[in-house]
């Protein structure tokens, strides 16, 4: 752990936000390749042009279900977790821990799949941890987040009452 990314306690945290239902998606289709490719793996001997598939054939296949099946699995990693000092916004790949005075505003544009942060250098970072399909949860995370960063940096010009 660096600098960079402290790491959190669960008595700092005020939120810890995941996508229910991607991740429930992504363990759906990692299965899905799982059973698939093992299925061919064992059952293809030969093929009806005559092709004899050997013992290593079979287990590259499977190899390559399991690589399938481990990249979707990547999808069950994104989470935001904030307290009222910084964010934490880890996607698929790649973590973005940011202190609340870099961001400019916390919300989802209109036909975002997942919640956005707007930073004050005209730059966004996505919060695939907020899924928009999530329905209920995600709005409550959003509200929370926009309630922690208000807290951190003062409220906005403009800011109506339903964004409280």
């Amino acid at each position: 752990m660096t600098d960079l990314e402290p790491s959190y306690s669960e008595e700092e945290l005020e939120l810890i936000a995941r996508p229910r239902r991607l991740t429930r998606t992504a363990i759906v289709v990692a299965a899905v390749c799982i059973i698939a490719f093992v299925a061919v793996g064992v059952f293809l001997k030969h093929s009806e042009l005559g092709t004899v598939f050997t013992t290593s054939d079979q287990v590259g296949i499977i190899g390559v279900g399991v690589v399938l099946a481990a990249g979707a699995l990547l999808f069950t990693r994104p989470r935001v977790w904030a307290n009222s000092e910084r964010i934490r916004v880890r996607n698929v790949l790649t973590t973005n821990t940011l202190p609340w005075g870099v961001i400019r505003e916390v919300g989802v544009s209109n036909g975002s799949a997942w919640g956005l942060l707007d930073l004050q250098d005209d730059d966004q970072v996505s919060m695939l941890g907020l899924q928009v399909a999530d329905g209920q949860s995600a709005v409550d995370a959003i509200k929370k987040l926009r309630r922690l960063h208000r807290a951190a940096v003062g409220p906005d010009i403009g800011e109506s009452d339903e964004d409280r």
